[in-house]
């Protein structure tokens, strides 16, 4: 079946590269971003269909009544939406939390958490009412690799989308709409990383460490390659490729090697917490017996 997707953050990195796979097996793609025409390099490709794309301008931080515009004009293309990616993110900035203040924090937190929200609402009434569609929310290994200066707004924003998506999921089931939490690791995609905020003394060496981790971050070995990590999601939306014999589709979809270590080890390091410190955490029930 020739799915139809709706991609916002289209222009750049993951969101670039998995409009080039979406043309490239076949499907078409609603490819949306704040900036339509950095999207002319693709569609200039003599080997695109220019049949099976239509790119639309959207600012994911806009009111809901215009992206609500933006999903029936959508919808109105190819008469359907199939499948949903909230890709559109900022917080590529780092710095210490209380350099940075609340006001940065919840700048990222309205365009990378709120946005995907409203994107969301926009196009669910939509896959409601056929009872059918897939929702992919673009998270990050930020969200569990945190525990450093540097990370908390984007972490922060990430950590709320997982959260939103878990619970999505367990909403709109019903209605036969599946949701994914996708968690891609390092890619070789175009992001750099400035310190920002009011400099703090205190934390000149942290700071100076976190320049050596973004260094380090820039010239890391072996990214991961944006075409075959974007060819991955496809197959596991459509259930091909490497996908072929998976049932469904997973709640969470670890992208990368670097991500899936980095899993493992913060479910490793919960599971050793619970256990050493449940004889603190439990017997607290009202008819539990007092602690000797």
């Amino acid at each position: 079946m020739q799915l139809v997707w709706f991609i916002t953050g289209a222009s750049s990195g993951l969101g670039y590269a998995l409009t080039q796979r979406i043309l490239a097996r076949g499907d078409r793609v609603i490819a949306t971003a704040r900036n339509p025409r950095a999207l002319d390099p693709l569609l200039s490709e003599p080997t695109t269909d220019k049949s099976r794309i239509q790119v639309l301008k959207l600012d994911v931080t806009s009111p809901l009544a215009i992206l609500q515009e933006t999903a029936q004009t959508a919808v109105e293309k190819w008469g359907r939406v199939d499948v949903l990616i909230n890709n559109a993110g900022i917080g590529g900035e780092v710095g210490a939390s209380e350099e940075l203040g609340v006001d940065w924090l919840m700048h990222v937190m309205k365009t990378n958490y709120a946005g995907a929200v409203n994107v969301t609402n926009a196009l669910l009434p939509h896959m409601r009412s056929r009872r059918e569609g897939t929702i992919i929310l673009v998270g990050s290994r930020s969200a569990y690799r945190n525990e450093f200066l540097g990370p908390v707004a984007y972490a922060a924003s990430k950590a709320a989308v997982h959260s939103y998506g878990e619970t999505l999921s367990a909403e709109v089931a019903p209605f036969n709409i599946r949701v994914t939490v996708v968690v891609p690791g390092t890619f070789d995609t175009p992001l750099a990383h400035p310190i920002i905020g009011t400099p703090i003394p205190d934390y000149n060496s942290a700071r100076a460490e976190l320049a050596r981790r973004v260094e380090m971050a820039k010239n890391m070995p072996n990214k991961g390659d944006p075409v075959k990590g974007m060819d991955a999601l496809v197959d596991a939306v459509r259930g091909e490729g490497r996908a072929s014999g998976k049932t469904g589709l997973p709640l969470w979809l670890f992208l990368g090697s670097d991500c899936i270590a980095d899993i493992k080890g913060r479910a490793d390091r919960l599971k050793s917490v619970a256990e050493e410190w449940a004889s603190v955490g439990s017997g607290l029930g009202q008819d539990d017996p007092p602690a000797s």
